[in-house]
């Protein structure tokens, strides 16, 4: 795998996030914990609602994303397996500042507010665990932010096809991107038709290949160069 793009900035990275608790405290956050089936398209929360709980994504992938005022959406993260979500509103005490949605059928855990909120008023561990993933987490959406504003529609395109790249690998020398053209445009800020056109370029250099909604990575260290990440 390339180390020369700096996955770890653009990548939550909360796998972890309760480990470590004794078996008390991991009895007292699983008490209530039901397993969810999403199907693709499926929202699981919504912007401007008051949060539940706390999900973790067992399998499947989960879109974070904002309304904009021109009546779309904004993706600005992708959950993998493993990773948690929802836990921001919660500690805040606000509404969810963002909608969450399966990109792909998921399978996803649920650990009610209460629950969850018991064992953070009790646990040092977990405490110090919260407040080191909430600042790498603000990193992450800074350095998102960035992207959007630095950067060309071809880099844009490039820097989010390797964002992805490590959501999706199934193996090292394997990437395959499900992921329609929508969605892809949603997140690398441009409309679907110059998305379009990126991939097909991207094609025509042999940097990928398609086959349906689905995006192979064909050459890693020739779609970092297309980055001209800095």
């Amino acid at each position: 795998m390339n180390n020369n793009f700096p996955y770890s900035k653009y990548n939550f990275n909360n796998q972890d996030l309760l480990s470590g608790l004794t078996t008390a405290e991991c009895d007292r956050l699983t008490a209530n914990k039901e397993i969810l089936n999403f199907k693709a398209g499926t929202q699981i929360f919504k912007e401007g609602t008051e949060p539940k709980g706390i999900y973790r994504v067992l399998s499947g992938k989960v879109k974070k994303y904002t309304a904009t005022n021109f009546g779309t959406d904004h993706i600005f993260y992708i959950c993998g397996e493993n990773e948690y979500l929802g836990y921001h509103a919660i500690l805040s005490e606000e509404e969810y500042p963002d909608s969450a949605t399966a990109l792909l059928d998921c399978e996803v855990a649920f650990i009610p507010k209460n629950d969850f909120l018991n064992v953070v008023s009790t646990s040092h561990v977990l405490s110090q665990r919260l407040l080191k993933n909430l600042s790498h987490e603000f990193g992450v959406f800074l350095n998102a932010t960035k992207i959007l504003a630095r950067y060309t529609v071809r880099e844009r395109t490039a820097i989010n096809l390797l964002i992805l790249q490590r959501k999706f690998s199934v193996k090292e020398s394997l990437t395959e991107i499900e992921m329609n053209r929508d969605d892809l445009s949603s997140m690398v800020g441009t409309a679907k038709e110059s998305l379009v056109r990126m991939l097909k370029d991207f094609k025509e250099e042999k940097l990928i290949s398609t086959k349906g909604r689905i995006i192979i990575i064909e050459d890693l260290e020739g779609l970092i160069k297309a980055s001209n990440f800095k």
